[in-house]
């Protein structure tokens, strides 16, 4: 156990503001001794026998339904109405889509200068996919996307070959072509990719697998814009 005086959230926000997220959370045991230490604007700290005044201002933040959660007995209902003075309801980011791309510039500029990785933007596709997504896991999920997307992009720019397995496959139904001759292009376009990765860029191998000429295959890259590994001439 603790043998000397900490200095706790409470004590090192003294005079401030102290931000508790995910307060629905909150074992019932804690949720007493924070309760105590909002009405009566002291504490003890863990390891001490001193009792330490503080006063600041919290601000709580849940994606839980704490007025259920009172209902039910899972969060104490003195404590709610202690806390809820002020209440803001925050609309999930698939109500807010206009917030998206701030967001992701803001995350890949922080996951850019923790990886020591230089990717100046995300392209109109990628970026396409990102709007249309419902984003169930909130901020939380769309930081995770592009954090993911700096580690695997190879250039300066992310794609949507970048982006994880069900935001491409969400995109790619949604963008599903009524044509024939769309529903054809994508179709080639995304198998001749598929080969292309499975033969690890080696484009004679890939040729070869899909029963064309290499130069019949540099051609269907081009028409039909498949992206393919940086310096791939090389294979």
């Amino acid at each position: 156990g603790a043998v000397e005086d900490k200095s706790g959230l409470f004590k090192v926000a003294d005079g401030g503001t102290l931000f508790l997220d995910e307060i629905g959370d909150l074992p019932l045991n804690m949720q007493v001794k924070l309760l105590r230490a909002i009405e009566d604007k002291n504490f003890i700290p863990v390891g001490g026998s001193k009792v330490i005044s503080s006063d600041i201002r919290i601000i709580a933040a849940t994606n839980q339904n704490l007025y259920e959660k009172t209902l039910s007995g899972e969060f104490r209902e003195d404590l709610f109405y202690r806390l809820n003075v002020i209440e803001i309801q925050l609309p999930s980011l698939k109500e807010r889509k206009e917030d998206i791309p701030l967001l992701v510039n803001h995350f890949l500029s922080k996951y850019c200068n923790e990886m020591g990785k230089k990717i100046l933007r995300v392209d109109s596709e990628a970026m396409k996919a990102l709007m249309n997504y419902e984003w169930r896991g909130g901020v939380r999920e769309l930081e995770n996307v592009i954090e993911r997307a700096v580690i695997f992009a190879t250039d300066d720019t992310i794609n949507i070959s970048n982006l994880t397995d069900h935001i491409r496959s969400d995109y790619s139904a949604q963008k599903f072509p009524e044509s024939l001759k769309d529903a054809t292009r994508n179709f080639e376009r995304e198998h001749i990719a598929s080969v292309i990765k499975n033969h690890n860029y080696n484009k004679d191998e890939a040729a070869k697998a899909l029963s064309i000429g290499l130069s019949s295959l540099y051609r269907k890259i081009e028409e039909l814009e498949i992206t393919t590994k940086p310096n791939d001439d090389q294979y």
